[in-house]
């Protein structure tokens, strides 16, 4: 009696059809993760952005400001002291958000040498959505920065 090797072709069209089910249930679930993914990293850059002009000031004892380029966060992120985003007052420059939707924010933020911010007043909120954010779902990422420069983030629904 001769042994089998392989498998047949009608074993091997039944593991494809398995593997398309499974995948068609997979796919979009994976999509979601990958936007809320990129949600949390953008969102995180902010954070870094905002939390290093925060500790360079009191570093320095000088004033530092976070400023979007291009006129909004998502367009990109230049933190620098003194005068202005050029030469050697840059300390670090954040490249655009790649897609991400920002609402709220001010046109710069801007800490004193004790680590507060200075400028805008009152308590900062941003928020960060995927651009597929549908509504009512918690994809949302919003961040509050308050007046002694702490910056706390929630998920908040789109």
């Amino acid at each position: 009696m001769k042994t089998q090797r392989g498998v047949t072709l009608i074993e091997l069209m039944v593991a494809l059809v398995v593997l398309a089910i499974i995948a068609g249930i997979a796919f979009p679930n994976f999509q979601n993760l990958m936007r809320d993914n990129r949600t949390t990293t953008r969102t995180n850059e902010l954070v870094t952005a905002i939390n290093l002009a925060r500790s360079e000031a009191v570093r320095r004892g000088d004033t530092v400001t976070v400023e979007p380029m291009g006129g909004s966060f998502a367009a990109g992120t230049c933190v620098y002291v003194g005068g202005g985003c050029n030469g050697n007052n840059i300390l670090r420059q954040f490249p655009d958000m790649g897609g991400i939707v920002m609402t709220g924010g001010a046109s710069a933020l801007v800490f004193d040498g004790r680590g507060f911010k200075s400028a805008p007043a009152g308590v900062e909120n941003i928020q960060l959505a995927p651009p597929e954010c549908a509504a009512g779902s918690p994809r949302a990422r919003q961040l509050q920065i308050s007046n002694t420069g702490r910056v706390s983030v929630e998920r908040v629904d789109c």
